[in-house]
């Protein structure tokens, strides 16, 4: 895995000071590199999404991460299509995506309670706590098989996709529904199922 940095000349500036670099893995979760055209389209609004981590998320610092979300949302959707202008398209989705930090996240913006799956990953991703990691996977093995008896088995994969960490725009485009209507339907079947297994 490599980092894409723009402008793709930064490190032969001289003053490194005058431009806040925009740094990108080349690499997506699955290994592929990405196609190349996604960063050469980064390029030309590459001010605009600093001024949209300066002015929306209060940190220009962060026109990193806000660019690379981006982008990388774009090449699952899209892969190799670029479209008549990957510019537009990286930078519409820039502009929900800086909302979402400057908030805390979409669910902070969207108002989701979350609280406990964030929980649930959070005690997944510290591999050094295994006590916990085994009463988290007791939970997620509980509520899978709930749902699986219940016959909502999207509701499953789409528990299991976002502890793996995949974005809800993602799971939503492999499930076949919109963001808000998967986020919203997971969200009532996940405490529908908290709530039937008194884990809550």
């Amino acid at each position: 895995m490599g980092i894409v940095t723009i402008p793709f000349d930064y490190e032969e500036l001289d003053d490194h000071s005058e431009i806040v670099p925009i740094c990108i893995e080349d690499t997506d979760r699955n290994g592929r590199l990405i196609n190349h055209g996604w960063f050469e389209a980064v390029v030309p609004i590459s001010d605009r999404l600093r001024n949209l981590a300066r002015w929306v998320v209060g940190e220009v610092w962060q026109v990193s991460e806000l660019t690379q979300e981006s982008l990388h949302s774009q090449w699952y959707r899209h892969g190799d299509d670029l479209g008549r202008n990957p510019s537009a398209r990286i930078y519409a989705h820039a502009k929900w995506k800086a909302k979402d930090l400057r908030a805390g996240g979409r669910n902070v913006r969207r108002g989701v309670e979350v609280e406990l799956l964030d929980s649930i990953r959070a005690k997944l991703q510290a591999t050094e706590d295994v006590q916990s990691q085994v009463e988290i996977w007791e939970i997620i093995e509980r509520l899978d098989k709930h749902f699986q008896a219940l016959g909502v088995d999207h509701v499953r994969k789409m528990m299991h996709m976002w502890l793996s960490g995949w974005t809800w725009d993602e799971i939503a485009e492999h499930v076949g529904k919109k963001p808000k209507a998967a986020t919203k339907d997971f969200w009532r079947w996940f405490r529908r199922g908290l709530r039937e297994l008194n884990l809550r």
